[in-house]
């Protein structure tokens, strides 16, 4: 993995480009980066608190090496898979991305080499560092929560229909 520096795009997306504030926008770059590369388990599980949760449909997952865990798992049914961002839209105070739905295309690429294509949507409430204290560097983000929802029973079973 590149050495991500602050500020840094690392995923080509513009929907990030609407929000804020920078420190998001690189954690949001940085999270589709991760989440789309296979071997980066335990970073995955880095970009969330402590106590994090992640959700994906009917999974659920709390606390870093559960995340990591379920990570795991999901990349043994689809082992390559690209999601992008294409919008992004900030819950109540327009000052505030902390708490954040995004809408977005993603491909899933099967054991077979098979793709499909689809939309999805994230619920994210993330966490900001407000000092050195809390084991995070002032603007540093995590997420506390994400829930990802996509039209997966419909899309991943044309896999098999086609």
């Amino acid at each position: 993995m590149p050495n991500i520096k602050h500020g840094e795009d690392t995923h080509d997306t513009q929907a990030a480009h609407v929000l804020s504030d920078k420190d998001v926008r690189h954690f949001l770059r940085k999270y589709y980066y991760i989440a789309n590369e296979i071997a980066l388990d335990k970073e995955y599980g880095d970009l969330f608190t402590e106590d994090g949760v992640f959700i994906m449909g009917n999974k659920k997952a709390t606390g870093r090496e559960a995340i990591r865990n379920l990570r795991k798992k999901v990349w043994e049914e689809v082992p390559n898979r690209d999601h992008d961002m294409v919008k992004a839209f900030s819950h109540g105070n327009h000052d505030d991305d902390t708490e954040l739905m995004i809408l977005g295309t993603a491909t899933w690429t099967y054991h077979e080499g098979h793709q499909n294509v689809g939309d999805w949507a994230a619920h994210v409430k993330l966490e900001k560092g407000e000092d050195e204290g809390e084991g995070k560097g002032k603007g540093e983000v995590r997420a506390r929560s994400l829930m990802f929802s996509d039209d997966r029973e419909s899309i991943h079973a044309k896999k098999y229909n086609e």
